[in-house]
């Protein structure tokens, strides 16, 4: 058995499906000719034939082409086995039931992230967004911090090259310095919030730059030997020039951060913005998703339903198509028996209404 699902494609963009057994619909139609042919034909020329012609002109009821309606209703039991539309009520009930039980899920728990999202949208207007701009500025203040740092790297790889590393080892090194001394001035001020009186605070600002001081001066000494060695700088070369400058190009890191980054405080604030800031973004997403899922389950369930129905919708149009098969057969038996009869006459109830075949499939509630 062959199903198809024939469509049109309309102006408007809808298309309209029809569901299609031709199979079927071949096999019915082959039934048709041949009961048409080997009984409704040749019985109406038997009957007519006999001597008085059968069935006899006064008769009122049709007691004589049974065969023909009991054929057609053994077609009608054939169309019900090959169809079996009436199961399909309990697939849409059932396949409507459990879209149901998905949709109350998804919408259960989209009123549950709407509500979360309601929540952080007032706390993401609570929040001071104040700072977006000074943060934005920072960022190209922060420039400044990486061309001290690129040149801390230059000068903290010629001292390691003195030393006898080689020359990638020695730049990457050197990098690893200056990021260190960019990490420590964009966080210096918060190492410095931790101690509780101004004589702790002091204390860790000097012994940072004394910590600072002392590896630069030891880088010092190894850039010493380097250019002592070298006739054209002579012998006057100290390590102290290396560490102080070094250590300049480290306040001045430390300075640019102190005033033009953001304090503690206002680190904290920002991070909470953009951390709600990115919470409502997700909840929105969330949003949308389950609303996707609910516009496809809903479309899942209405595209099986339609497809149902159209089995349904087509055994109900089998079902006339094998009444007018029979109605047919029923007009020929009528009228070759007119024509065969020897008396000329015409029973009674040959003008009778052809009786309606047993249904094998109730009318549809759309």
């Amino acid at each position: 058995m062959k199903a198809t699902l024939d469509n049109k494609q309309k102006s408007n963009n809808i298309t309209i499906f029809r569901y299609k057994i031709e199979d079927l619909e071949k096999k019915l139609t082959e039934e048709h000719e041949a009961i048409k042919s080997t009984i409704a034909i040749p019985l109406a020329q038997d009957l007519g034939a006999m001597k008085p012609s059968k069935p006899e002109a006064t008769c009122e009821k049709d007691v004589y082409s049974g065969v023909i309606e009991g054929a057609y209703s053994k077609m009608m039991m054939t169309a019900k086995k090959e169809l079996q539309s009436e199961i399909e009520s309990f697939h849409i009930i059932s396949e409507k039931q459990e879209a149901d039980i998905k949709l109350n899920e998804l919408s259960t728990e989209l009123e549950k992230i709407e509500t979360e999202h309601r929540l952080k949208k007032r706390e993401l207007a609570a929040c001071d967004d104040s700072l977006l701009k000074k943060a934005d500025r920072y960022k190209w203040t922060r420039l400044t911090l990486v061309f001290l740092v690129l040149v801390d790297t230059l000068l903290s790889g010629t001292a390691l090259q003195a030393m006898g590393y080689p020359l990638i080892v020695s730049y990457v090194i050197g990098l690893a310095i200056g990021l260190g001394i960019f990490f420590l001035a964009e966080n210096l001020g918060e190492i410095i919030a931790k101690g509780k009186t101004p004589a702790q605070k002091r204390m860790i600002t000097i012994g940072a730059f004394i910590f600072l001081f002392i590896i630069f001066y030891i880088l010092g000494i190894f850039r010493t030997t380097t250019f002592n060695s070298s006739n054209n700088f002579g012998t006057g070369v100290h390590p102290l020039y290396f560490a102080c400058l070094n250590l300049f190009f480290s306040i001045i890191a430390f300075l640019v951060v102190e005033f033009r980054g953001l304090n503690s405080k206002e680190k904290k604030l920002l991070d909470r913005y953009n951390i709600t800031k990115e919470a409502v973004e997700v909840l929105v997403k969330k949003i949308q998703e389950l609303k996707d899922k609910i516009i496809s389950v809903r479309q899942v369930q209405a595209d099986a339903e339609v497809a149902r129905r159209q089995i349904q919708i087509y055994a109900q149009d089998i079902q006339e198509l094998i009444q007018r098969f029979f109605e047919d057969s029923q007009k020929t038996f009528y009228s070759t028996n007119c024509i065969h009869r020897s008396d000329g006459e015409v029973p009674k109830f040959f003008g009778d209404t052809i009786p309606t075949l047993p249904s094998f499939h109730k009318a549809i509630k759309l």
